[in-house]
């Protein structure tokens, strides 16, 4: 299963590529949130089946949409954010935006990294898969996030950006704000 979820994962990150020329940034990535959080919620919803341990098709489902979910994820999120990244930081700021993104990325990603086993261990926090609705709580809250400080970038240059950024044109208003 293991080499599966990963060539999934590999799948998901090539498709992107293309689907990045095609649909815009702000639009993958929030509909990647909301695929991601819908998901998980569905991961937490099959951990409460009554029953748990003894229904095996139960416990099927939840490892296939942890498939799927990677395959979203990889589809969406995790490689239009660097692509969001770079395009949105001001041009004399860039390289030190992404240092900066990237420190907090893997900050986060240890404390992730040494966290969840013990929310999951049944000696510990023995959450399993209800790890969905903490996790789809915060799919949920970043999709809300993206919806009002997130802007569009497809089509536009560093120039435009840079323009639109110093005059305050709301991140919802990118996409169609015409430059003079």
């Amino acid at each position: 299963m293991g080499i599966g979820f990963l060539g999934v994962g590999f799948l998901g990150t090539v498709t992107s590529w293309v689907l990045i020329s095609f649909f815009g940034r702000r639009t993958i990535y929030s509909t990647g949130l909301a695929s991601l959080a819908v998901i998980l919620f569905i991961i937490g919803i099959l951990d409460c089946v009554p029953n748990y341990e003894q229904r095996p098709s139960v416990i099927w489902a939840q490892s296939s949409m942890m498939v799927i979910w990677n395959f979203a994820y990889n589809l969406s999120v995790g490689p239009v954010c660097f692509v969001i990244l770079c395009e949105c930081s001001a041009t004399k700021l860039r390289g030190k935006t992404i240092a900066i993104a990237t420190a907090v990325q893997a900050m986060f990603g240890i404390v992730m990294t040494v966290a969840i086993p013990y929310m999951i261990n049944p000696d510990a926090g023995n959450m399993r898969g209800k790890l969905g609705f903490f996790f789809g709580s915060l799919a949920t809250f970043c999709f809300v996030w993206t919806y009002f400080r997130v802007p569009e970038t497809k089509g536009r240059t560093y120039e435009e950006l840079d323009i639109m950024f110093e005059k305050n044109v709301p991140t919802r208003s990118f996409k169609g704000y015409k430059i003079v």
